[in-house]
């Protein structure tokens, strides 16, 4: 889940007992592959492009962004269980840290704004470079670039009736049940 309106979007796991806001994009992946690829900075780079802006906040979108978002078209086995690993230490850092810090995750995540050694920081480089191997990019070449032209052969392969890799694990991964953990948000009853 996310908030529609936001400085910088924060991915979070939420059982499916609770129903959201309309203030809120729910996605319906219960996978910890699809929480990485969707915490990645290349998902922010690509809401930052494609979201619409109320003042100095983003506004995300599910036409205009996720359903535009490539995910990675042939990742290996081994890049999904290190996105999913990378996306669930991001979650155990976030959980660890909102218990000694006031402000919950938006004052956390505005630590990453901050100079130095950073944790969280350091989780999200990690996750980022697991991330960066699925889709097979080149971190030295420019990211938008590089979503946008698989954005462009994604749609050409469904134009042509091709099929493509969808939000989610990607089917036919051999333990896909290992990528679900159950750290989600309850609801306090």
């Amino acid at each position: 889940m996310i908030s529609l309106v936001s400085k910088r979007p924060i991915v979070v796991f939420v059982s499916s007992v609770i129903r959201p806001s309309n203030l809120l994009q729910a996605f319906v992946l219960a996978d910890d592959y699809s929480f990485g690829v969707l915490s990645s900075g290349i998902h922010w780079q690509w809401f930052q492009r494609k979201s619409a802006r109320l003042t100095e906040r983003f506004t995300y979108t599910s036409s205009s962004i996720f359903n535009t978002f490539p995910w990675p078209q042939t990742p290996t086995a081994q890049q999904i269980a290190a996105v999913a690993a990378a996306g669930r230490e991001v979650r155990r850092i976030r959980a660890e840290a909102v218990t000694k810090l006031k402000g919950g995750l938006r004052a956390l995540y505005r630590t990453l704004e901050l100079p130095g050694a950073n944790p969280l920081k350091d989780a999200h480089a990690a996750l980022d470079a697991a991330v960066l191997a699925a889709y097979g990019f080149d971190a030295k070449k420019d990211l938008l670039a590089q979503l946008l032209a698989l954005n462009l052969a994604v749609a050409a392969k469904i134009e042509a009736g091709q099929l493509v890799t969808a939000p989610g694990i990607p089917p036919g991964h051999p333990n896909a049940a290992a990528l679900v953990t159950e750290d989600c948000i309850q609801p306090l009853n």
